[in-house]
């Protein structure tokens, strides 16, 4: 991952194109029915760039696109989605679920722990949380690398609504069209959104929309990061950083460092999301406690990474630490250890309030 992408929109400003930081999260191919579908809603921007350029000729597959067929298809895609209502990550998670995805079903995952023979090396495995995976979670996991694998597509209603539900509930605006400049508002690269999941799948849009809509992040890290996020001097992508943190998020599930934290919490949806979120909040802190600018997200993304991967149960405590000062409770293992707690005190002070002098009491009489 390098920062040249950043460095030049930087230079350039949020129109232009940050191909360089986006490199690596394009790790699979578009499929053909959508790569079809893009091109055709999506020349005519290129079609105008290039007329106005002056660089090259206009062919044949310009000259269709640019029907008013196609424009109409364009437009009317724009004015659904615009006035969709919009979706949280649950009712969308419940959606995928009772999705086939058998067409972007991974091969068996094996989990990519090391194979070193070492003790040093396997207590090491072991204290991190590189387990194997419980099999009760695995239809789960198995799950979670489908979306990733799936694609937006334009015919779901569901996929156009939680992308515009993104971009809704981070910028508290009513209304979001398919296609436009807006998407560069929320760190997007240009008009059409679906271009930039092609690393992570729909499941980049799950988590975006996990941080944007979920109770504990909503009115909570989700507008800050949002806003420092359009800071004049310490902006960055959003959506873009997102995507990319999202990457690291399924890395580190997939080399088992996360499957201790699925048994105890009994889900690994549930883990993966808060892990997303606790990175989020890591760069979050050092991008704002630091200064920093999109020169320094090289540096910072990779050393976010490698301190998170090592110390995955830190990176949630410092999360939780955080949503705390809100009120807010967000572990299951957390909320079951506050009850078990509560009911506690309360059998000790209903245990030792007959020791209590100031009350008159048979007992102490007697």
């Amino acid at each position: 991952m390098t920062s040249s992408g950043f460095k030049e929109m930087a230079n350039r400003g949020r129109k232009s194109n940050i191909t360089q930081f986006t490199k690596d999260i394009h790790l699979s191919c578009m499929p053909a029915r959508d790569k079809k579908l893009s091109a055709s809603v999506d020349s005519l921007d290129t079609h105008d760039s290039r007329r106005r350029d002056g660089g090259g000729s206009q062919d044949s597959d310009f000259e269709w696109r640019s029907t008013p067929d196609v424009m109409s298809f364009k437009q009317s895609i724009n004015f659904e989605c615009s006035n969709a209502i919009p979706i949280n990550f649950s009712e969308a998670w419940s959606y995928f679920q009772t999705c086939d995805l058998s067409t972007y079903r991974q091969q068996r995952i094996e989990d990519r722990r090391p194979s070193n023979g070492k003790l040093r090396c396997k207590l090491q495995n072991l204290v991190v949380g590189a387990i194997p995976l419980v099999s009760a979670l695995i239809p789960e996991r198995d799950l979670i690398f489908s979306i990733t694998s799936c694609p937006m597509i334009n015919e779901s209603s569901v996929h156009r609504r939680v992308l515009q539900s993104i971009y809704v509930f981070m910028t508290k605006k009513p209304a979001c069209p398919r296609y436009g400049n807006h998407w560069e508002e929320i760190g997007f690269q240009g008009q059409d959104p679906a271009s930039d999941l092609r690393g992570v799948g729909m499941f980049g849009a799950l988590q975006m929309l996990y941080l944007s809509s979920s109770q504990e992040t909503k009115e909570t890290l989700a507008p800050e990061i949002f806003e420092l996020s359009r800071h004049p001097i310490h902006q960055f992508p959003l959506a873009v950083l997102s995507l990319n943190v999202t990457k690291m998020t399924l890395d580190a599930f997939r080399d088992g460092l996360l499957n201790r934290f699925c048994h105890k919490e009994g889900s690994a949806i549930f883990v993966v999301n808060q892990f997303y979120l606790a990175i989020m909040y890591r760069i979050y802190r050092k991008w704002k406690d630091k200064r920093m600018t999109i020169h320094d997200s090289c540096y910072l993304l990779k050393a976010v990474e490698k301190w998170c991967r090592t110390h995955p149960k830190k990176t949630f405590e410092r999360l939780y630490e955080y949503i705390s000062q809100f009120g807010i409770v967000v572990s299951q293992h957390q909320r079951r250890k506050g009850k078990k707690k509560k009911i506690q005190e309360s059998h000790d002070e209903t245990n030792l309030s007959w020791l209590d002098l100031t009350k008159p009491s048979l007992e102490v009489f007697i």
